[in-house]
């Protein structure tokens, strides 16, 4: 059953935020196979507002997690064969789970590094320049030749 908080319950994450409003959706499904390894499956979901790194400006970028957890008891090895998977990936847990602590981890795990909009119009480069290069003085170091 999915569940939703609002994103300024997150400190961390409304810390990350341009602004902290809205919600995150979530769900959270735990499960034991024929080994007896313990699997969380976690889905996220939510618009959260981010800064756009070109203008500055609001950003609402959509936030999709989908993730496979492999429970692994504190103390004990990561398994090597599932290091190297993909398809999920290892939790070290105690004996007490902060659920709403993973939540928030994946949602800052999945934010953009550097977010803009598709479409910004500001300029690129800091000072509002154009577009040259930052190498076109260079060209002019050179030697002719002859």
């Amino acid at each position: 059953m999915a569940q939703s908080r609002p994103v300024v319950g997150f400190e961390r994450l409304a810390d990350a935020l341009f602004d902290p409003a809205g919600s995150l959706t979530f769900s959270v499904r735990g499960s034991r196979d024929r080994d007896g390894k313990h699997w969380l499956a976690l889905a996220v979901a939510g618009t959260l507002t981010v800064q756009c790194q070109r203008c500055l400006e609001a950003l609402d970028w959509a936030l999709q997690v989908d993730n496979r957890l492999l429970l692994v008891p504190e103390g004990r090895e990561m398994p090597e064969e599932e290091l190297q998977e993909d398809g999920w990936d290892c939790l070290p847990v105690g004996p007490r789970l902060d659920l709403l602590e993973l939540i928030e981890d994946e949602a800052l795990l999945a934010l953009p590094f550097a977010p803009r909009h598709d479409d910004c119009c500001a300029p690129s480069m800091v000072g509002g320049g154009g577009t040259t290069s930052p190498f076109a003085g260079l060209a002019r170091l050179r030697k002719p030749e002859g």
